[in-house]
C-alpha cells in the first residue's frame, strides 16, 4: 500500500499536479535510544496549508538501533505569519531494522511500520531552517529533527524569444 502511495505521489509530481516546493536535509536524535541519524525530504503540495512530504531517515551503525525508514508525512499549517510557519504532522513509513537480532525486545523483527504524530516549525522562504518533534506510536518513542529546506525555484530558466518566429 505504501509503495502505491509513493508511486502515485511521484507520478502526480511529474504530471505537475503536485509542485515540488522544497528539498531538505536533517539531523535526527532519538530521545529514548539516544541515537543519531540523518534524513532527507521533499515537500510537495498544491496548497499553502497542506504539504505531502516523502522522507528517508537513517540511524547510523554507531547507535544501539541501526535502521532506516522510508515514509510519507502529511503536514498541515496551523499558524502562518510572514516567514514563520507552525504545523502539525502525521507520518507513516516502512522501517528496516538492521540490527534487530541484538535487541532484547520481545518480538523484534527486521521489517516494521512506523506511525508518527508530531509538530514542527519553519522560518524563511527560500532557505528554511526547521525543527520537529515526533512521537512514534508503534514503538512508543520520540525523536527530534532539525534541518534546512531549500526552496525549488519554479520557472527559473529564462526563455529567449526568437525574432524570426515572433
Amino acid at each position: 500500500m505504501l509503495r502505491f502511495v509513493f508511486f502515485f505521489l511521484m507520478l502526480q509530481c511529474l504530471n505537475g499536479t503536485l509542485n515540488a516546493q522544497s528539498l531538505g536535509v536533517s539531523g535526527l536524535y532519538n530521545l529514548q535510544t539516544e541515537s543519531l541519524g540523518i534524513g532527507a525530504r521533499l515537500e510537495l503540495g498544491s496548497d499553502k496549508r497542506l504539504q505531502w512530504v516523502p522522507q528517508f531517515s537513517y540511524f547510523l551503525p554507531i547507535n544501539k538501533v541501526h535502521e532506516w525508514t522510508l515514509g510519507m508525512s502529511v503536514q498541515y499549517g496551523v499558524v502562518r505569519v510572514n516567514k514563520f510557519n507552525a504545523y502539525g504532522l502525521a507520518h507513516l513509513g516502512y522501517n528496516q531494522w538492521l540490527n534487530y537480532q541484538d535487541s532484547k525486545m520481545k518480538g523484534a523483527q527486521p521489517q516494521n511500520w512506523n506511525g508518527e504524530l508530531g509538530a514542527g516549525v519553519q522560518y524563511g522562504k527560500s532557505f528554511k531552517p526547521f525543527l520537529e518533534w515526533r512521537y512514534n506510536v508503534h514503538f512508543q518513542e520520540a525523536h527530534l529533527q532539525a534541518g534546512i529546506l531549500f526552496r525549488v525555484k519554479k520557472g527559473s530558466a529564462k526563455k529567449e524569444k526568437c525574432a524570426a518566429y515572433d
